[in-house]
């Protein structure tokens, strides 16, 4: 098991998912928070771009091609993009930002911790970072300041700015440019010597040897951390668009949890005994692929009432649907990802519930 996903996780797990939820969803072209229009309370969107100028007294939960960030969000920021997340020169994310996208830019104020999965990172000279950076992906560049550590597996890794604590990360090639600083400790795996200027590393330099699939490694992290944050993204959009249906499933596994596993039993059995029935006549095929379509959507998606269900319990039913699924999705995927032998359990018993 990759160690750093586990530090992920438990950041993750810090998403306020905690508290009472009243939340905004919202499915648009363009998402735009205006100056003039501050939104008080916790935001999930679905758009094709995001812009957020004005406030946001809440969290911002988005899926989007490129968001850009100039206004304040008090809460934290948890995106899944096609394109690039800016933090522009006036931006201020108050709680920590956690990103699933091609490019991440911040050339204004993230205060807690900064999380990215994708192709690269960057923290301009004018940009900081108040507490940790996790970087899985192709290259990480830091300009401007990070206030306490920087981990994670990237590819290439360049620091001109400051970082207030260690630097520990596995790399392919690591440069510290004359005029950074780094406070701490340098510790990285890599099959190459960093290139480190006289007088940038306050605390000790050690080189440790690389994995032999630390390129797969890498591949192998994204794609956990990019499932995780899908599902909870695609989870947030399902109970929403079904939120009748949805609100109802986690309702009937919370009151009746011992007949609603038998018949999740039956049906994770029955249903591809029909499929085969069915695909050996030639009239039932088109039903026989429908359904055999249904049970792999039901394979990712099937455990969402469940996960809602058993992180609503959790939050004493005072969390919301929205609130209870993320504490729920959060606990399961950490589970799964941290108890091999339990983990598929965890995940048989999410689905057939």
């Amino acid at each position: 098991m990759i160690p750093e996903l586990g530090q992920v996780a438990l950041l993750i797990a810090l998403a306020p998912a905690v508290g009472a939820v009243a939340p905004s969803v919202v499915t648009t072209d363009l998402f735009i928070v205006g100056e003039d229009q501050p939104i008080a309370e916790d935001v999930y969107v679905a758009s094709t771009s995001g812009r957020v100028e004005g406030r946001i007294d809440g969290d911002l939960v988005i899926t989007t091609g490129n968001l850009s960030i100039s206004g304040t969000i008090t809460g934290d920021v948890l995106a899944l993009t096609s394109g690039t997340v800016t933090v522009e020169p006036a931006g201020v994310v108050e709680g920590s930002m956690r990103t699933v996208t091609p490019q991440v830019q911040i050339d204004g104020e993230v205060r807690r911790d900064l999380f990215v999965t994708g192709i690269g990172a960057s923290i301009g000279s004018r940009g900081s970072v108040g507490r940790d950076v996790i970087v899985f992906g192709g290259t990480v560049t830091i300009d401007g300041s990070v206030g306490r550590d920087v981990r994670g597996r990237i590819l290439n890794a360049s620091v001109g700015g400051s970082v207030g604590r260690d630097l520990d990360i596995s790399v392919q090639r690591l440069v510290i440019e004359e005029g950074a600083a780094v406070a701490g400790d340098v510790l990285y795996r890599s099959t190459t010597t960093a290139e480190i200027a006289p007088g940038t590393v306050d605390g000790q330099v050690v080189q440790l040897p690389a994995q032999s699939n630390f390129i797969f490694g890498v591949i192998l992290a994204i794609a956990n951390v990019l499932g995780f944050l899908a599902f909870i993204v695609c989870g947030i959009i399902l109970l929403w668009l079904f939120r009748a249906t949805g609100a109802a499933s986690v309702e009937a596994i919370e009151s009746n949890p011992l007949k609603t596993l038998l018949i999740g039993f039956l049906t994770l059995i029955g249903v591809p005994v029909v499929v085969l029935l069915l695909a050996a006549t030639l009239v039932g095929l088109p039903l026989a692929v429908l359904l055999l379509v249904a049970l792999l959507l039901a394979l990712v998606f099937g455990p969402v009432p469940a996960v809602a269900a058993a992180g609503d319990l959790l939050l004493r039913r005072k969390g919301g649907l929205f609130g209870g699924f993320v504490l729920g999705a959060v606990l399961w995927r950490l589970g799964i990802w941290l108890i091999p032998f339990v983990g598929a359990i965890l995940y048989l018993v999410g689905l057939i519930w």
